[in-house]
């Protein structure tokens, strides 16, 4: 590994260091409450934060988890390959995510501690009233396994952007990756990953449109430079389609990735966590913000990217990368691409947290032992953290998926399954358990196997 990238790299994980141990170190001097038991009381600032999380925190967690790696890879390598086409996704996704917050956040929040629910399979059972616990099983399933893919997405980006930048073994890379999200959720928990998120998404904003901006005055005829070898290779950068068909195709891309949103736990579960439901509107205008600049500066990395690399680069998806090492000095180019490691990390760390609740609440406490302490369920649930994404880290060690064809999978998966049940359980009284039961194991059963189908069409459409 480069001597200069090793020190960025040691420095970045140094500082995700002193954030978790200060949170630690915070957590553990300030006041209990009284009210509860110290287990009870540790097992709801475990999992959720004892709901205590502020507008800016849920806000940069909730958006930076959403976009993972694939922020830094899929979406410029994309756009360098095949023009600004892939913006009617970024189009989806941006009006997903206000829809999201404006139609969902509070009312999430509000009913889920009504409810005492640490997550949405809990949230389904307690709403629909379903005695049976068959909607809660199957929901907790889904969610494992989408979720088990989408944190594998996370590693394989993470293994992928080690070995290339740092010059790190894949499989080292992925495993050392691991380790540091497992270490800093199981000491702090759902809080900690909040102001750990808070850095990294501030830090990965930061870096993201720095590049682009300065990338730009690179270019010998600016945005002449850009639109020759676009002609040259037939890349179209134009957001307008030439055809109806081409027309059709993007609507259904963004409709597809847009609707997905209303169900993915990993993001839900940040407005589940907010200290004030009034404060909902503050934190969507931030994240909001975040988002736009986020994705703005990404859709220009590839299109400069396009008057940089006239020569097709060998991986698309290494396109960031590549940019960051021709523009700036070793040491600089480190520091930035801990960027890619951040997104990776802001994603991953709330994917195994929550898919370990569900494991401890969902699975654990509601069929195997009902009667454990909470003490016991907290356990269960240091346990999850380690458990689940060791099942991811087997998948993403064959390497034999890309990270958008993993993450893709998760995405449409956990939108069919969750997304149509937690919108009629949060405005809808006339939709019974069976009814959403059934709702949830054909949209969730539908996008499982619909890579099979090779159709072409999102399977949320």
């Amino acid at each position: 590994m480069n001597s200069e990238y090793a020190l960025a790299f040691s420095a970045y994980i140094g500082v995700l260091g002193l954030i978790t141990f200060a949170f630690y170190y915070f957590k553990n001097n300030k006041p209990v409450d009284t009210t509860a038991s110290f287990h009870d009381h540790a097992e709801q600032e475990f999992l959720l934060g004892n709901r205590s999380i502020g507008s800016l925190a849920t806000a940069i967690a909730a958006h930076s988890s959403d976009m993972s790696i694939w922020l830094f890879t899929g979406l410029p390598g994309s756009v360098y390959l095949f023009g600004m086409q892939k913006a009617w996704l970024v189009v989806g996704l941006t009006i997903g995510m206000y829809l999201c917050w404006t139609y969902v956040a509070e009312k999430l929040r509000i009913n889920t501690e009504k409810h005492a629910s640490y997550t949405l399979s809990g949230y389904f059972e307690e709403h629909f009233q379903d005695k049976t616990g068959r909607i809660r099983l199957f929901s907790a399933l889904f969610a494992l396994l989408f979720s088990i893919f989408y944190i594998s997405s996370g590693l394989v980006g993470l293994g992928i952007t080690l070995e290339s930048v740092f010059g790190m073994d894949y499989h080292y890379g992925i495993l050392i990756g691991l380790a540091i999200t497992i270490l800093y959720t199981l000491i702090g928990g759902f809080a900690s990953i909040a102001w750990c998120d808070l850095f990294q998404g501030l830090f990965m904003v930061f870096m993201i449109v720095l590049v682009p901006l300065y990338g730009y005055t690179f270019l010998e005829n600016g945005i002449n430079s850009i639109t020759t070898i676009a002609q040259l290779k037939h890349i179209s950068l134009s957001i307008i389609p030439a055809t109806w068909s081409e027309l059709i195709s993007y609507l259904m891309l963004a409709v597809g990735w847009g609707l997905g949103y209303f169900g993915q736990p990993h993001i839900l579960v940040n407005f589940m966590g907010i200290k004030d439901p009034s404060s909902i509107k503050q934190a969507r205008t931030i994240g909001m913000i975040w988002q736009l600049f986020a994705i703005c500066a990404v859709l220009a990395v590839g299109l400069i990217g396009i008057g940089m690399f006239p020569e097709s680069l060998v991986n698309n998806e290494l396109v960031f990368v590549a940019m960051v090492q021709k523009l700036f000095t070793p040491l600089f180019a480190g520091f930035i691409l801990c960027a890619i490691i951040a997104a990776a990390l802001t994603t991953i760390d709330t994917q195994v947290l929550v898919s370990a609740t569900v494991v401890s609440q969902d699975l654990y406490k509601r069929f195997i032992n009902p009667n454990a302490s909470s003490r016991r369920t907290l356990f269960v649930s240091k346990l999850g953290i380690i458990l689940v994404p060791t099942l991811s880290f087997l998948i993403a060690f064959s390497r034999s998926a890309s990270v958008y064809t993993l993450v893709e999978y998760a995405w449409m998966g956990l939108g069919s399954a969750f997304g149509p049940v937690v919108l009629v359980a949060l405005y809808s009284k006339r939709v019974t358990a069976k009814k959403a039961l059934i709702g949830m194991v054909v949209g969730g059963s539908l996008a499982a196997l619909w890579p099979l189908l090779n159709t072409g069409i999102p399977s949320m459409i």
